[in-house]
């Protein structure tokens, strides 16, 4: 098996699996097995997953009212879980292969270091199972969508060590969080990227191993976003693509100045004055000067 192919299914596990110890009649054996919803059978990335590990079955459909159907994979005997443990272990977070030793009752032990396509194939099996790309409303041009890319996970103290690692792979967007969500006993952390070229970059870094689910989903989210007209950057009101400042003085007539200051430095600051609002203002202290020395006002 290609060992990217097995970094995947390490993210993918890291994303959505879990592993224990399993009580039945009356003694417990290790358990590991992930689930997936699909309205249309047997998810694409369970097949895939269980293709790389070469161990475990696959069951399902659970149905209940209301809800998508549920598949999963599962591998319930000693020799499959430490099958699994071993073909991952180079690649798994740190909890997840946590949970791996407690339920077989071995020591962990550091894994080495993967390659940058290792890593990448990891990035894409995390985000196969937890990442998803959408467009969302924006903020202050009705109708306009922007094209966003999230990974959701849930941690009590701190952002999860694999949203981390996952967050440093893209180079790209931010960890926001925690927040609060009803029916969990921990908050939720989320890594979100806003600009479409950052979501380019993430898709595009992860397109060699990601599904073909999150391909299509990514595709057309993109396309979407691409095919809206440009808006202007910034407010014309404010900043660099201002014509006016903020008394109404157009730039244009009144020319702009860096600022210096007045014992003589050279250091300037970013920010420009406008000369007439400088005028003014000195025109009003001289006024002001005149006033003081002669009590009468100014003729």
């Amino acid at each position: 098996m290609d060992r990217t192919e097995l970094a995947w299914a390490a993210g993918f596990f890291d994303a959505e699996g879990w592993a224990g110890a399993v009580k039945n009649r009356r003694r417990c054996h290790p358990h590991a097995q992930i689930n997936q919803a699909d309205p249309c059978g047997t998810p694409e990335v369970l097949e895939r997953f269980q293709a790389a590990v070469g161990v475990g079955r696959l069951g399902g459909p659970a149905r209940q009212p209301g809800k998508l159907d549920l598949y999963r994979w599962v591998a319930s005997s000693r020799a499959d879980v430490t099958a699994v443990y071993t073909a991952l272990r180079p690649w798994l977070g740190e909890v997840k292969r946590e949970h791996f030793c407690l339920s077989l009752g071995i020591d962990d032990r550091p894994p080495e270091r993967p390659t940058a396509n290792e890593s990448l194939a990891w990035a894409a099996g995390f985000f196969d199972g937890d990442g998803s790309t959408y467009l969302a409303k924006h903020r202050t041009q009705v109708g306009y969508r922007t094209a966003e890319i999230a990974v959701t996970q849930s941690a009590r103290n701190a952002p999860p060590a694999v949203l981390k690692r996952f967050h440093g792979l893209m180079g790209v967007g931010h960890i926001h969080g925690p927040y609060g969500q009803g029916g969990v006993s921990a908050p939720v952390y989320r890594f979100k990227a806003y600009r479409l070229v950052d979501v380019q970059h993430a898709i595009q870094t992860m397109w060699p191993w990601l599904g073909s689910t999150k391909r299509v989903q990514a595709a057309m989210v993109i396309a979407a976003a691409a095919s809206q007209r440009s808006l202007p950057r910034g407010n014309p009101a404010w900043g660099s693509h201002k014509t006016h400042c903020v008394n109404g003085h157009e730039y244009a007539t009144g020319r702009v100045r860096p600022f210096r200051s007045r014992d003589g430095g050279t250091e300037k600051r970013p920010s420009s004055s406008c000369l007439t609002c400088l005028r003014e203002h000195a025109r009003r202290k001289r006024a002001e000067m005149k006033l003081g020395s002669s009590g009468e006002p100014p003729s």
